[in-house]
């Protein structure tokens, strides 16, 4: 529907959009459903009992929901992603099928299912799109070329949910197209985020008993039996590393830093977009949660993001900043992260070491296969061995440089036409926002350059993040570049 100023926005309720039937013929369809889940939900309930039915009941709103609106659809995904992100139904038919990857799945079939059936529902012409279908060209070219080097079940369906998650890229490109659109997925962006951030803090204030006896009931349902509760190093005699319901810390980590960013440019926004509250939240509790993650490359990132949005813009953040960091490192509050972080600097913990070596293979592997890579399967020879922390290095040692060339393309060609949107915008709420997912951005391809999550087959919701924040980057960009021009030639909105 549309508001005073004609802008779609999406109702509080869901209404259907691409359907269209009489008045009558809609309400005896509609009891008809409404009693045909009745029906269904009391047998489930005699049959398996209330959790199985709630479960059921659940998946029919979400499936409503993204049959009116794919934009409803976007903010399920999201949320399967940052707060149940491994989860599966526990039946298997060959696989058990991941939530994530259903929904994906459902979201892009209604949106193809609007392209064919409704006119005025397109893909806005981009060139940015046609780098990103030649990426996934290339990993799917590398992909063939590496069968027979030790793929299994599981390495074509992970290889299935990246092409799921990065092509959601395409359905939120065409579909969020107002700055109400993107004002809206920022909240419950921040919301999710801020969620997620909570409930591990709850767990980690619980304990390692705690988290372990709350996590293992989730193994049923497609969760890790093993490494339930993590550590710094493996070492139970050291920190316990916070997770939520993530499974990996650093993985986490690269979910909370964006919303950190996020949070902490709305915060200081002059016109945020976000309610205020709800900025100083999510910056509050995804801070705390962040650091009790115990990644380096989290914390560095979300620094780095930070740091653009004050040199950019709020250059006055810089003073209360760095007074502040001086006064925890002269009082020393904060002395085991400091000393974390100091380790990894100068190279002292087995874990730089590890990623040390792991670069070493992996620009061995990039000497011997240079155009495409291994594949994602194993190296070829029993010297090398694939795995890098570092979404650019492994990009290169599974598609190789052609692979890493369109990958930077995409990536580089974002962030220049977003940095190209703000320097010719005003300070309105658009730029602001567009500010605030530059510097998610902007963390996101740091923390990229010292670990693999955000590329990585295996981490289908992470992938899903990443080019979230990139999409969030180009449609803002796009916008505010069209409001410069109409503004310019006299036709903009006032």
């Amino acid at each position: 529907m549309r508001d005073s100023a004609g802008e779609h926005r999406l109702p509080v309720w869901p209404r259907a959009t691409m359907y269209s039937l009489p008045p009558g013929l809609t309400n005896v369809a509609g009891v008809a459903v409404a009693l045909l889940a009745a029906v269904t939900l009391a047998t489930i309930i005699v049959w398996f009992g209330p959790i199985p039915a709630t479960a059921a009941l659940g998946a029919l709103v979400v499936a409503a929901a993204i049959a009116f609106d794919v934009r409803a659809g976007l903010w399920v995904v999201l949320a399967i992603a940052a707060l149940l992100p491994y989860a599966v139904i526990p039946v298997k038919v060959i696989i058990t099928p991941p939530i994530l990857e259903l929904v994906g799945l459902s979201v892009l079939g209604v949106w193809l299912l609007q392209l064919f059936l409704r006119r005025d529902v397109g893909i806005p012409p981009h060139p940015v799109l046609l780098g990103l279908v030649l990426f996934l060209a290339v990993t799917l070219f590398a992909f063939v070329l590496g069968i027979g080097r030790g793929y299994t079940t599981q390495t074509y369906h992970d290889y299935a949910k990246f092409l799921v998650s990065s092509s959601l890229f395409f359905v939120a490109w065409s579909s969020l197209r107002t700055l109400h659109d993107f004002r809206r997925i920022t909240v419950v962006f921040l919301g999710l985020a801020s969620t997620a951030a909570l409930l591990g803090l709850a767990l980690y204030a619980g304990g390692p008993a705690f988290t372990l006896a709350v996590l293992a009931r989730l193994v049923p349902y497609g969760y890790p039996a093993s490494r339930i509760v993590r550590f710094i190093e493996d070492d139970p005699t050291k920190p316990m590393r916070l997770t939520s319901t993530s499974v990996d810390p650093n993985s986490f980590a690269g979910l909370l830093a964006l919303a950190f960013v996020v949070g902490v440019a709305q915060v200081v926004a002059r016109r945020p977009v976000v309610p205020r509250w709800l900025a100083v939240g999510a910056s509050v509790v995804s801070g705390m949660a962040l650091l009790l993650t115990y990644s380096r490359a989290g914390w560095l990132g979300a620094a780095f993001g930070v740091g653009i949005v004050a040199i950019v813009r709020y250059r006055w953040l810089l003073l209360p900043g760095g007074m502040g960091l001086a006064g925890a490192i002269a009082f020393g509050i904060g002395e085991g992260f400091f000393q974390r972080l100091w380790q990894g600097f100068t190279l002292q913990d087995r874990a730089t070491q590890m990623r040390l070596e792991e670069y070493r293979t992996a620009l061995a592997i990039l000497r011997e296969y240079p155009a495409f890579g291994v594949g994602f399967g194993q190296a070829p020879t029993v010297e090398l061995w694939t795995g890098v922390s570092s979404i650019y290095l492994l990009v290169a040692e599974r598609m190789g440089l052609l692979g890493l060339g369109t990958f930077l393309l995409v990536v580089i060609g974002i962030l220049g036409i977003g940095w190209r949107a703000l320097r010719q915008a005003g300070w309105d709420k658009r730029s602001d926002l567009l500010l605030a997912w530059l510097g998610a951005q902007g963390a996101a391809l740091l923390i990229g350059i010292f670990d693999h999550y955000y590329m990585n087959i295996s981490f289908p919701h992470m992938v899903l993040i990443f080019w979230f924040t990139h999409v969030m980057v180009l449609g803002l960009a796009v916008r505010v570049l069209g409001s410069v021009q109409e503004g310019k030639s006299g036709t903009g909105e006032g």
